[in-house]
């Protein structure tokens, strides 16, 4: 984040004045300190593993595949948005890599784009959304032009994309030119800034559910979740892509939705409540995906 935005920030929303540095510190271990469940994050790559080293690991290699393929970057961000990353997102681009192996540059992105028809280019890429599918169109127009324009002597995909993410003005993303694209809201431009190399967070539902169950900070805005996770990241010596990942891998592996209404409890807390109606341990420890150690623990 630049130095102006969380300076503004930090002045509207300061974290120390919710929760003190020591329980922020003992809450990050214990996020930490968890395994990965089968439902987190990760958890097909590494198996059950603590969140830590899991974040660790996925910080180091969050845009390493995408410096050498632009492209897939661009879709997973737009396929992204609103959407299940381990059931539609990942599936897509490993597929998408296979059967185009050589599918690297924007540009190589855009002629598929224009050899195909709006059906057929849903089957390219495993996923039929008209607003999806004009974001994309509108996203490659708007790099392929103005960012080309404004950034002339960058020919590197990877780079250009680093270049806007480093200057874009966040305070006034909207007036942006990837910002103005329709269905492009803060999210999905921090989520392109993380992908193409920027160190900061995607204020998504994952990390909002760890700001709010973990650490009582609810009906934050965007623009204070991420104030949040740059402070959080300050106060325990992390970069804030790592606090992103363990949020995400915390919430995506503890959390499921507790009725129809989508009112949520976290997985320990149903544990423990098993617990204490005195069930099997090891009946527990099947039914959420916590070892027994774990559940020794609540």
């Amino acid at each position: 984040m630049n130095l102006i935005l969380k300076i503004k920030m930090k002045r509207t929303f300061n974290i120390l004045n919710h929760i003190k540095k020591s329980e922020i510190i003992e809450i990050v271990n214990r996020l930490g300190n968890e395994k990965l469940t089968k439902t987190g994050h990760g958890f097909k790559d590494s198996g059950a593993v603590s969140i830590f080293e899991s974040s660790k690991q996925s910080t180091k290699n969050y845009t390493k595949r995408i410096e050498n393929k632009p492209a897939i970057g661009l879709i997973l961000v737009v396929l992204a948005a609103n959407r299940n990353y381990n059931r539609v997102v990942e599936p897509n681009l490993k597929r998408i890599e296979i059967e185009f192996p050589d599918l690297r540059t924007f540009q190589q992105l855009s002629d598929i784009l224009n050899s195909k028809s709006e059906s057929e280019f849903y089957e390219f890429w495993g996923h039929r959304d008209k607003k999806k599918y004009n974001t994309l169109k509108s996203l490659l127009y708007v790099i392929n032009n103005d960012l080309r324009k404004k950034y002339p002597i960058v020919s590197d995909d990877f780079q250009l994309m680093n270049n806007w993410g480093r200057d874009v003005d966040l305070l006034n993303y909207k007036n942006d030119v990837i910002g103005k694209i329709p269905n492009i809201a803060l999210a999905t431009i921090q989520h392109l800034r993380m992908t193409f190399g920027i160190n900061t967070v995607k204020p998504d539902q994952r990390v909002k559910e760890v700001l709010k169950y973990e650490f009582g900070l609810s009906r934050l805005s965007n623009e204070k979740v991420i104030s949040a996770i740059e402070q959080i990241a300050d106060v325990v010596n992390l970069d804030v892509i790592t606090v992103d990942q363990i949020f995400v891998k915390y919430g995506s592996s503890y959390y499921t939705k507790k009725d129809s209404n989508s009112k949520k409890i976290t997985i320990r807390q149903v544990a423990k409540n098993l617990k204490e109606l005195n069930v099997d341990i090891n009946i527990i420890s099947k039914a959420t995906s916590l070892s027994e150690e774990q559940i020794e623990r609540l």
